[in-house]
Order: structure tokens, then sequence, then C-alpha cells
């Protein structure tokens, strides 16, 4: 769907320029906006396949020292040192004309990344589909059309 913008000649460059900072910033605010409401439910059991017989002991050892607790709870993380909350991790930063959404937990690529896990896919919403969810269903539109009337 292409953006088309109007552009009078009342309208200074330097207008312009905070205009699409603030489009570009509200686009990746909505972005995560969409991170943090679509949770899926969590996977049905038996689900979880292990990729090596190392990692299977590794947490079946866990569950047994109580490090695991099973079933998982999501969002109260585990014993396991280094646990980190997704949904709190999700920062937007502006630097110049480009809007940075980062996460802090060190495993959302595998989440909600380019690098997602088998398990989470067509689950998880990645950062992409959010994105492009936003520009199919109007919202960055509407995000450009606000701005450009505050002008």
């Amino acid at each position: 769907m292409p953006t088309e913008i109007e552009i009078l000649g009342r309208i200074s460059t330097a207008m312009i320029g905070e205009a699409m900072r603030t489009v570009t910033l509200g686009y990746a605010q909505e972005v995560a906006g969409i991170l943090l409401t679509d949770k899926p439910e969590p996977p049905k059991p038996g689900t979880q396949v292990y990729k090596t017989e190392r990692q299977r002991r590794f947490v079946m050892a866990n569950i047994r020292n109580g490090n695991i607790t099973v079933p998982y709870v999501r969002g109260r993380g585990n014993k396991l040192r280094g646990s980190q909350s997704l949904s709190q991790s999700y920062r937007t930063q502006l630097d110049g004309d480009t809007a940075t959404l980062t996460s802090s937990a060190s495993y959302a690529p595998y989440v909600v990344g380019d690098q997602q896990a088998p398990i989470h896919q067509g689950r998880w919403t990645t950062a992409m589909q959010a994105a492009d969810r936003i520009k199919q269903d109007g919202t960055l539109q509407t995000i450009l059309t606000k701005t450009m009337e505050a002008l």
C-alpha cells in the first residue's frame, strides 16, 4: 500500500524532518505494542522437542533440582541465573531519522526475531510480522496523516 504525502509550501524542511522522526518513532512504538499484546497460549504438553540428549538431561536435572518448575508459568522466570522478562525488555530509541526497537532479553531473537525457534513459529508474532501488520491495517498511514495534519 503506497503512502502519499501532499506537502504544502508552508512546511519547512526542518518541519518535514521532525514529522519524519515522529512517524518513525510512532511506527516503532506500534510494533512494540503488538509484541507486548500478542502473546500466545503456552504450547501443548509434549510439543517440546529436545535438540540433543545433553539438552534433555540439562532440563531434567534442573527440574529435579527445583531450578525449573513444571508447568512453566510465563512471566515469572525461573531460578536459573540470568532470568529475563521479554515483555519488560522492549525499548524504542530515535537516532536521527532512524527508530530502533531493541530488547534486552538475550533470547528475544529466538522468540520474536529473525532467528525464531521452531517451537515459537506460528505462535509468536515476529517484529517483522508486526511491522507488516501495521503497514497493512492502515495504522502507519494514520500515524502519518495525524502527524502531517499537526504541521
